[in-house]
């Protein structure tokens, strides 16, 4: 073989390495964007405002509007959250809104840490959370008398927020009255 040959086929052999370089570099970028695409999209829903809410077996119609308290015995912010939820659960109570806590442990468990707490709810439930389209707790929610999400609270609430929850509290019994009227 010639060096002219030599030099031909070197560069033909560097030629196809680079185009192969470029197509697994491109084949890996594609991979990288599935992956973090398919992540985005799995990620667990949030129940949102105008969603039926899945919980079973509960009365939304004793009362006009129900608070709805997710919450876990293994939640820290669940922990540090229970101040403010013992005077929602108390203005609950002045307005006539339903309260019941959601928690994915045994009822026996759950009773004993909102005992713990000092947050007494009218009810206690036990369901596994994603099956009701909460993602993490804690998590407050208002629901109407029809079963219906009207406001949805994630997280361990700031000051401005609580203040939100105590507000929309104390419309429920002036909207109740005036459903009564209606």
């Amino acid at each position: 073989m010639t060096d002219e040959k030599k030099r031909e086929f070197a560069r033909k052999v560097e030629i196809g390495a680079n185009a192969a370089i470029i197509i697994a570099a491109a084949l890996i970028a594609v991979l990288f964007v599935r992956n973090y695409m398919g992540r985005s999209s799995g990620l667990p829903r949030t129940i949102s405002a105008g969603t039926k809410f899945a919980l079973k077996n509960v009365d939304w119609g004793g009362s006009e509007s129900s608070l709805v308290l997710a919450v876990s015995t293994t939640c820290h912010y669940c922990t540090e959250s229970a101040a403010f939820y013992r005077r929602a659960i108390a203005e609950c109570r002045q307005q006539h809104v339903h309260t019941v806590a959601v928690l994915p442990q045994p009822p026996a468990e759950a009773e004993a840490y909102l005992k713990g707490e000092g947050v007494a709810v009218d009810e206690i439930r036990q369901a596994t959370l994603p099956d009701l389209e909460i993602s993490g707790t804690p998590t407050l929610l208002i629901v109407d008398r029809s079963g219906r999400v009207r406001n949805v609270w994630p997280g361990k609430l700031p000051g401005e927020k609580e203040d939100e929850v105590m507000a929309k509290l104390k419309t429920q019994e002036r909207s109740a009255a005036g459903t009564a009227r209606d």
